[in-house]
């Protein structure tokens, strides 16, 4: 769920011109005003996905999408100024005059650059939406990329956060969208995210029972999606997904951690405990909705005789990146379970399945084994449904707690 654009020579002029300006002054002149913001993402020819911010001191924003807040921290270098992601290598840099930015929207490791600009506003979209209660009151049933080779269905789960505004988001079998934030008006639904990783437009009409329209992911794709009222649609059980080629063969490990030390499944640390094996990246939006959940589960739990371990597949170029943004996420997170680098330069799931030839496939990051005492693997849960998806995220929380309580006390 992350975006890639070729870099055009405009771009690379306007970020060398970014560099020049910073250069050639003195002393930044102004900062933010500690008020609401709209951010902007050009993802098309004159087409933006909007995100509201606020200012909260002279280091820290926040990024506002329906019920999620996301901080950033904020840098100021002469006239320019730098948003950091605290957990992603995202970031913004841009020109700051008169309280309005002008700048761009990197991500270095995937060569991605997306233009940006921001004002002072409270409103999202530009449109004074209707309620929609047909909307909000069902499920729907989504398919991305109709008739394609990649064709992939989706639940489609649709809220009210107040003044007709709407809270949404895409139930996949690797994970969810995040918080999706807009509105419906005259037939149309438009709908944005953005989160330091995510960033999704939405464009779609509805026309009695039926939905078509368009999803920007930044700036490098735009995906068809086809959806129709359906309250009794289910996705594939998300522990069925992926599995042992051989219930006779055993899952194992051995990677080194963020200081180098070798781990292994076959450490005398790890005799007779049952263990948490989480397939993660840092860039990984699902990976970190799910990370904070297994922070805050075992800081809320007496667990004994359990062991957490991350194994991370990362897309930075090189190793001392990868680990520079394991350990980003890792402290920001307060993370107190080793995180070990299995494979960076690429995310790509078909060079991680030939490091761990005993599973049938890698569909998803996160994809997390539960493995008992003796080291066989009781159950597989592919992707992660997060806080967005509502009750199926507190059904997930309830089927986590049952088999962790059946591990610890078997």
């Amino acid at each position: 769920m992350i975006f890639k654009i070729k870099i055009t020579m405009r771009y690379i002029i306007f970020v060398i011109s970014l560099i020049f300006i910073t250069s050639c002054n003195s002393g930044f002149s102004e900062q933010l005003n500690l008020v609401d913001y709209v951010g902007k993402l050009e993802v098309d020819k004159d087409k933006f996905l909007p995100f509201n911010f606020s200012v909260i001191n002279d280091s820290t924003l926040v990024v506002k999408n329906s019920s999620e807040i996301v901080e950033f921290s904020i840098k100021y270098s002469r006239d320019s100024i730098f948003i950091n992601s605290k957990v992603f290598e995202g970031y913004i840099k841009g020109v700051l005059t008169d309280d309005k930015i002008d700048g761009v929207f990197v991500i270095e490791s995937l060569d991605r650059v997306v233009p940006f600009n921001s004002y002072e506003s409270t409103k999202r979209f530009d449109i004074d939406f209707e309620e929609n209660k047909k909307l909000i009151t069902n499920r729907w049933k989504f398919t991305f990329s109709p008739d394609k080779d990649n064709e992939s269905s989706s639940i489609g789960l649709f809220n009210s956060i107040g003044q007709n505004e709407i809270g949404a988001t895409f139930r996949t079998n690797t994970g969810d969208y995040g918080f999706m934030h807009g509105g419906y008006k005259a037939g149309n639904i438009v709908l944005s995210t953005f989160n330091g990783s995510r960033a999704y437009l939405l464009e779609a009409e509805l026309s009695n029972d039926s939905v078509k329209g368009v999803l920007y992911a930044g700036n490098h794709s735009k995906t068809i999606i086809e959806g129709v009222l359906d309250n009794d649609f289910e996705l594939a059980d998300e522990y069925s997904l992926t599995s042992l080629k051989n219930n006779s063969q055993k899952f194992d490990f051995s990677y080194e951690n963020t200081v180098g030390k070798l781990i292994s499944i076959d450490d005398d640390f790890y005799d007779g405990k049952s263990m948490v094996i989480q397939f993660m990246g840092s860039w990984c939006p699902n990976c970190l909705d799910e990370s904070k959940f297994y922070v805050d589960y075992i800081k809320e739990n007496d667990l004994k005789d359990i062991e957490f371990v991350a194994l991370a597949f990362e897309y930075a170029k090189t190793k001392g990146r990868a680990l520079k943004s394991i350990l980003k996420l890792k402290n920001e997170l307060k993370i107190n379970y080793p995180i070990l680098l299995v494979q960076y330069g690429s995310s790509d799931k078909e060079k991680a399945l030939e490091k761990f030839p005993m599973l049938n496939n890698i569909i998803s990051y996160p994809t997390t084994i539960f493995l008992d005492r003796n080291k066989e693997v009781i159950k597989i849960h592919t992707g992660f449904n997060g806080p967005a998806t509502g009750e199926k995220y507190l059904e997930f929380v309830k089927e986590f707690d049952k088999t962790i309580k059946s591990m610890t006390t078997n």
